[in-house]
């Protein structure tokens, strides 16, 4: 049997055979399951794409403009303390790239880079911006982050 303690969650999770071995953060249930392999999808594959493209895109943005991205990460965990949940700065730029592909939907996230983003004149060249554009949520002293993407 494979179990291991996860830091910062109070459980264990793991795999023994073919079955998974949780818990449930809420109840605190544990339980067994048998371990099923997800059917292989075009959804699969698009999501497996737009994940990748995000990595690359997270790359290659200005230092500054990551550097915003975390300082406002910090300051959303900041204005949300007590609640479940704490986002990274990652977890941010993904957010925002969502909801940026709601908001105009000819927007590739397969293929999008920082360029594009200037190219098309998108609303999110600075994490203020995106935040002005309802993209993001509001934070204190919010008008600092105004780093450019590229």
């Amino acid at each position: 049997m494979k179990v291991k303690f996860v830091a910062g969650i109070s459980g264990m999770s793991g795999r023994m055979g073919e079955f998974v071995f949780c818990i449930e953060k809420k109840s605190g249930a544990v339980w067994f399951r048998e371990y099923v392999k997800p059917r292989e999808t075009e959804h699969n594959h698009t999501i497996g794409s737009i994940g990748q493209n995000l990595g690359v895109f997270w790359k290659s943005v200005s230092e500054g403009y990551s550097y915003d991205l975390k300082d406002y990460a910090d300051r959303y965990n900041l204005a949300t303390l007590g609640y479940s949940g704490r986002v990274s700065c990652y977890t941010v730029l993904t957010r925002m790239m969502y909801a940026l592909k709601v908001a105009v939907p000819d927007v590739d996230l397969k293929t999008i880079t920082p360029q594009d983003v200037v190219d098309m004149d998108l609303p999110v060249k600075t994490v203020y911006e995106a935040i002005e554009n309802g993209l993001l949520a509001p934070v204190k002293r919010e008008q600092q982050l105004m780093s450019f993407i590229i």
